[in-house]
């Protein structure tokens, strides 16, 4: 059974509960609903906060106040819901807030939080005395702080000796709060070595790990660490050593945080400084490993550090350490670090050469591994000799200023010359001189009288020979003046 009420009938209902109600009190009191002060509820509940987007916002806050009128209102922040040691995030005049991703991940660290993922972060606002409700977000973080080397110490000192070679003469060791997380990234770690107050301008790699907090180094490792970077045998020197912590998200962006640095004092032992000749379609003996292979030229000042300038053609080259074999074969694997195959392994990829030209290459080897650099070098302004001899008492004809010694010029550059199987003697000395005269004359610079620069019609001395009399081999490259005497 259904029952219509029309309107009339409604308004008189109404009228007679409205006169019912005058019986028996004076007045109708209308009451509002109570003002509130209320943060809203945000559309997200938990926050990823992602280290390549540091300037996205990472959330946006707003609220209602129909209760304090102000102008001004203050937005705080605590990791438990009792607000036990709340820090502010800011103050705006407006009703809402953002902060970007960098900006939240740095104030949740500023809690003193250890843990990554799933961080509580209960939001609330105040206006003077009036506070409003609270609302909760979940954060995962991204790590900001740096690992800290634990060991070595400050000042430690390392003598190495030859005869330790595989013994361990230096373990790294760190800690890093990423390790105790549950974050569950791949930390990869190198620990690198500098020559100490170089802001790592040519930093060379101790040693990598991923996910660990530890990585040693034998005497023969750390020497071949030393001589990289530019300490001298047999001398104490300050090593620089920091840590470089890397980790990739999954769109391939990479967080890197890095160690304070630590000073230590190493004192490397005389280690092999051995030739390195070039071989491949870019330089002249071509792919024969036993053609008369150019050396590279050995930095007198820096062990194990190769220079070569000069011309190649377009084409790829590569490194041997004995003319004649194949092993050991230096190249590259990525353009950039120096890989060996010492006899054992795989053969590395070639130095490519994009274009032929002159140019000047950099090498450092460092144990099995090491670096090269290589930049477009300007010849045009440098002479071109039609002859270049040695001359001294240390040579086949003395100073005999008529019956020098010739050098063969290269036939792809002119500017490099070589004398195969000359007799040198012991005691005597050396001069380089261009054109059979004595205007343009190379004398001695150098620390090694095997290896070096000589200097072109400036001061110095003749170059000494102090080595076994015998037939050897000698380079000479007029552009920088380095030189090679290499024994047969």
């Amino acid at each position: 059974m259904k029952f219509y009420i029309n309107k009339i009938s409604f308004l008189l209902l109404l009228s007679t509960m409205l006169f019912a109600s005058c019986e028996t009190e004076e007045s109708l009191t209308i009451t509002a609903p109570d003002a509130e002060f209320v943060l809203n509820t945000p559309g997200i509940s938990t926050v990823f906060l992602n280290f390549a987007l540091p300037d996205n916002p990472a959330f946006t806050l707003s609220w209602e106040d129909e209760v304090t009128g102000s102008s001004s209102y203050t937005i705080e922040m605590s990791t438990d819901a009792e607000f036990t040691s709340p820090i502010t995030l800011g103050t705006t005049e407006a009703k809402n807030f953002s902060m970007t991703v960098a900006e939240f991940n740095n104030a949740i660290a500023s809690t003193g939080v250890t843990t990554f993922r799933d961080v509580p972060a209960y939001m609330r606002v105040s206006a003077g005395s009036e506070i409003s409700n609270s609302i909760l977000l979940l954060a995962t973080r991204y790590p900001t702080d740096a690992p800290v080397i634990s060991s070595p110490l400050e000042s430690d000192a390392f003598v190495l000796s030859i005869g330790s070679v595989d013994e361990t003469v230096l373990t790294v060791n760190w800690t890093d709060a990423v390790l105790e997380s549950s974050l569950g990234i791949d930390i990869n770690y190198t620990i690198e070595a500098a020559i100490a107050g170089s802001d790592f301008a040519s930093p060379v790699s101790i040693g990598t790990t991923t996910n660990a907090s530890t990585v040693s180094s034998t005497h023969s490792e750390l020497n071949a660490v030393a001589i990289g970077i530019g300490l001298t045998p047999e001398v104490a020197g300050d090593m620089d050593i920091r840590i470089i912590a890397k980790n990739i998200n999954a769109g391939g962006n990479e967080l890197t945080r890095i160690s304070e640095v630590v000073t230590v004092s190493v004192t490397p032992y005389l280690s092999a400084f051995p030739n390195l000749y070039v071989v491949g379609d870019a330089t002249s003996p071509g792919w024969s490993n036993d053609n008369n292979n150019t050396p590279l030229f050995r930095n007198q000042d820096v062990p194990n550090n190769y220079v070569y300038i000069g011309y190649f053609g377009a084409g790829d080259f590569k490194l041997l350490e004995t003319k004649g074999a194949w092993q050991p074969q230096w190249g590259t694997n990525d353009g950039a670090a120096l890989a060996v195959n010492t006899g054992s392994g795989s053969d590395p990829g070639t130095f490519n050469v994009a274009t032929a030209g002159y140019y000047s290459y950099n090498f450092t080897t460092v144990g099995e591994s090491g670096s090269f650099t290589v930049e477009a070098y300007d010849a045009s302004a440098a002479p071109t000799y039609t002859s270049m001899a040695i001359i001294g008492d240390a040579t086949p004809n003395g100073w005999d200023g008529d019956n020098d010694t010739n050098f063969t010029q290269d036939a792809n550059n002119p500017h490099l010359w070589y004398i195969n199987g000359v007799t040198l003697t012991n005691g005597g000395f050396i001069l380089i001189r261009a054109n059979d005269d004595w205007t343009d004359v190379w004398r001695y610079s150098g620390s090694n009288e095997l290896y070096g620069k000589a200097n072109l019609s400036g001061g110095g001395d003749n170059i000494p020979f102090n080595a076994e009399t015998g037939s050897y081999d000698f380079w000479f490259n007029d552009l920088d003046g380095s030189y090679n005497i290499i024994p047969n």
